[in-house]
């Protein structure tokens, strides 16, 4: 009989199919899977662990047009893409797989005539906005408009990515259609399906309290918010040719809406990938993990497992939801439109995939949104992976073939050097910190057992003994450094697993790659082994300056921008807070003490990263009473264009936002 109690489901975010992956892709979701999936592989657990392509909704319908191409073909190109850079960074998924599959349709028909037989569908008519100059009805991004909460003039027809509030298409202000731009819209009635949440919210907020608070901080407080607000019954219908049609009479010719149809993805996946799916799917005692950028939280704390609860079919529902925060690049948002970013297909050529792991792991925007810089990646690299890992790993294989050739020296039954300790301390942490799925924090303590290998050999100085011709001491102390070499190798492969096989090679008789429950020795005297070449190489001066040339094209640091909101400060009479419009679509948070600092107000924005006339550095993000500020609403003199400081520059209302201002 197997054994259901060691199971663990893990699912990394579906990416939409219609463009390629970058660093923020890779660090808000895979990496972090794959880091916890080859961790519980490597303690005996039994993994499920599944991604793939969204290729439904209106996405793939606007990307495929702008191309040119048809959108299986167009689906099919940015598919091999991903698939490509899946391969290139190790991603260890049993499947990668894709949502327009036959299995994918058979399930979500299944599984809508199920609600629909308990009573949890209803047909209901509906406005929505309809193109004139198209002749159709437009989907959640086929329309933008002026966000009805925060006044973001750049807001999709179901979401706003600046304040990430969501709502009805017929709710958007001053709406266009992204097909061919016409303002020419009509909200005409039209029949759709709605999912009644609000008839089983007591149970989704029964459940919701059992599970959440051990989520991460802020999936728990995403998931609370949507509590607090209440759900509402949701059309899972739409006017579209593409995606699953809905198996309704009447309603043959739209198709499901993709947030219906994209999470049943991870199922159907897991079909395509083991006959067994249920052992995972409709097993209560599995352990179920999933992994997402914080924009996604939502749809799998309250939509999903909605759903799932609604079937009373035995889905297994989530334990572990890890929403991670964004990940920017050189003070902006990574965007394809403006080229601020490293996408994945390049930064393979730029650097091996475990440099790129490790660094952006060690940089995971866990609670806040990050910044991740080209010099950050190189002190990273050059600090921790070659500097502390690196480097031990050399000195001791050199030193020890110079004086004892290609054999591992012998090392008493007992020795005086009382690592186990020290090691076993970092090691709890570690596990219980991987466990957690706490990466950051993981790192820290994978870096302290590493730096324990450098410190006993400057404590030892087998050099020393060696020059002292005490070889039998010397042999000792480089015995214990190869005992550590393979105890790395194991506790860094979840990170880095090509260095950790590297590592392991060293060893003519190669060890497993088991997670350890403690320090030990398994390398016996005399073992033969090989001297590496270098497992990392310094980036230097000259490739910070390449990167740095080929790679930060963001948008000017000082831009016209726009105040959305303002509130008072919690904890000063004389401040405000301010969420500002960049034009980038994404909300900076500012703390403001101008006295015409008002909501509606058009001005100059100094970014991070800008130096403004007079300054003698940068602008950084500072706190200003216990609140992040990330930038600066100007005044005349401090852009040096006159001399008066008593509020924010004012510009006309028509001014573009998110366009440089030049002084």
């Amino acid at each position: 009989m197997k054994n259901k109690e060691n199971k663990y489901l893990i699912t990394s975010a579906l990416p939409y199919v219609n463009g390629e992956l970058h660093i923020g892709h890779l660090v808000g979701c895979y990496l972090p899977s794959d880091v916890y999936a080859r961790f519980c592989r490597a303690m005996g657990r039994d993994v499920l662990f599944i991604c793939g392509a969204d290729e439904h909704g209106t996405p793939t319908i606007v990307g495929a047009a702008k191309e040119g191409m048809s959108i299986i073909d167009y689906n099919n190109k940015y598919l091999e893409k991903h698939l490509k850079s899946v391969n290139d960074f190790n991603l260890s998924f049993d499947l990668y797989g894709r949502t327009h599959t036959e299995l994918q349709e058979k399930l979500i028909h299944e599984l809508f005539l199920r609600l629909d037989e308990q009573g949890l569908i209803e047909e209901r008519e509906t406005i929505q906005p309809f193109s004139v100059d198209d002749d159709m009805f437009l989907a959640d991004r086929q329309i933008e408009g002026t966000c009805p909460k925060c006044g973001y003039e750049k807001a999709r027809g179901d979401q706003c990515d600046a304040c990430s509030a969501t709502y009805e298409a017929n709710e958007l202000k001053n709406p266009h259609s992204v097909i061919s731009g016409g303002t020419n819209i009509e909200m005409r009635p039209t029949k759709n399906l709605f999912f009644l949440a609000s008839k089983i919210e007591d149970k989704w907020k029964e459940w919701l309290t059992i599970k959440s608070p051990k989520w991460s901080k802020s999936a728990h407080a995403i998931a609370k918010g949507w509590a607090n607000e209440g759900l509402r019954d949701t059309s899972i219908t739409r006017d579209l040719s593409w995606g699953i049609p809905v198996n309704k009479p009447g309603f043959e010719h739209k198709v499901f809406y993709v947030w219906f149809d994209a999470p049943w993805g991870y199922v159907s996946i897991s079909q395509a990938a083991t006959n067994d799916w249920a052992d995972w799917w409709k097993n209560n005692k599995c352990h179920y993990a999933q992994f997402m950028g914080k924009d996604n939280v939502k749809f799998h704390a309250v939509f999903f497992p909605e759903q799932q609860l609604a079937m009373n079919d035995g889905w297994k529902t989530v334990d572990m939801l890890k929403g991670l925060n964004f990940l920017n690049f050189e003070g902006a948002k990574i965007s394809k439109s403006t080229g601020n970013g490293i996408f994945l297909e390049t930064a393979i050529t730029e650097a091996p995939a475990d440099t790129w792991r490790y660094a952006l792991m060690a940089s995971a925007p866990e609670t806040d949104d990050t910044d991740f810089t080209i010099q950050r990646f190189a002190d990273i690299v050059n600090k921790d992976l070659n500097g502390i890992l690196g480097n031990f790993v050399s000195r001791v294989c050199k030193m020890t073939e110079k004086s004892f050739e290609n054999k591992i020296p012998a090392n008493a039954k007992t020795n005086d050097f009382n690592l186990d300790k020290r090691i076993n301390e970092k090691l709890s942490d570690l596990t219980t910190a991987l466990d957690a799925c706490e990466f950051r924090a993981a790192i820290t303590a994978l870096r302290s057992i590493w730096a324990i290998g450098n410190e006993f050999m400057t404590e030892q100085e087998p050099w020393t003994l060696v020059k002292n011709n005490d070889l039998t001491r010397a042999g000792v102390v480089l015995n214990e450094c190869f005992q550590l070499i393979d105890f790395y190798a194991r506790i860094s492969a979840p990170f880095i697993p090509d260095t950790a096989d590297k590592i392991r090679s060293i060893f003519k008789n190669k060890k497993d790659l088991s997670w350890p429950a403690e320090y030990k020795h398994r390398i016996k005297n005399d073992e033969e082994f090989i001297v590496p070449e270098n497992l990392f190489a310094r980036i230097d001066e000259e490739k910070i300056k390449s990167m740095t040339e080929k790679y930060i094209k963001q948008a000017p640091k000082i831009v016209i921008a726009k105040i959305l909101s303002a509130s008072a400060h919690p904890d000063s009479d004389h401040l405000q807070v301010l969420s500002v419009d960049a034009g980038d679509g994404k909300t900076l948070e500012i703390v403001c003490g101008a006295p015409n600092a008002r909501a509606g107000l058009v001005g100059v924005l100094a970014r991070v990263g800008a130096t403004l006339p007079g300054f003698d550095k940068p602008l950084e993000k500072r706190k200003v009473r216990g609140i992040i500020s990330n930038g600066m609403m100007c005044a005349a003199d401090e852009l040096g264009i006159g001399a008066d400081h008593d509020g924010i520059l004012e510009l006309p209302d028509d001014s573009v936002i998110g366009s440089e201002f030049k002084m």
